[in-house]
């Protein structure tokens, strides 16, 4: 739970440290969290990461700053810069690390269970990571979307009408 003075309360299961907040976390402006760990983007633009099912392996990008956006699944953590990039780090076992390379322009972002997605500013989306639903190809045609979400083995658009 973020609370309105920037802190944060968890609770629950705490078999990897993913309910043990740091001491002193605050000025905290986003959360996201994981099955085995949590995030929380500050007001700075810096992320804070805490447990975690493989040691070091939510451990924050040396260097990770400009982050307006997070988004975490079971094993990977994202992070959207200022500048429109994404910055993926964790545990890949189907390539949800390997953002795409020259992804750009990106507003929103969307982690599930394998696969990851970005929104980009055009109002199209890119996926990339676990596939074997279809989950990362992104249908034909689609456009004008306005905001995404990723399950465990499926994703979600919202998309607005266009203009007539």
């Amino acid at each position: 739970m973020l609370r309105r003075d920037g802190t944060v309360v968890a609770w629950g299961k705490n078999e990897y440290g993913q309910t043990t907040v740091p001491a002193g976390l605050s000025g905290v402006t986003a959360i996201a969290a994981g099955q085995y760990h949590s995030l929380a983007l500050r007001r700075d633009g810096t992320v804070v990461a805490w447990g975690s099912y493989i040691p070091g392996d939510a451990a924050v990008p040396a260097g990770l700053s400009h982050v307006i956006a997070i988004a975490t699944s079971a094993l990977v953590s994202l992070a959207l810069k200022s500048d429109g990039t994404v910055v993926a780090w964790g545990f890949s076992d189907f390539g949800q690390l390997a953002v795409p390379k020259g992804l750009s322009r990106v507003i929103a972002i969307a982690a599930g269970e394998k696969h990851c997605l970005a929104l980009k500013s055009d109002g199209t989306v890119v996926g990339w990571g676990k596939n074997d639903h279809g989950q990362t190809t992104v249908p034909k045609g689609l456009s004008h979307v306005i905001a995404i979400a990723a399950g465990d083995e499926f994703s979600l658009a919202l998309v607005s009408s266009p203009a007539p």
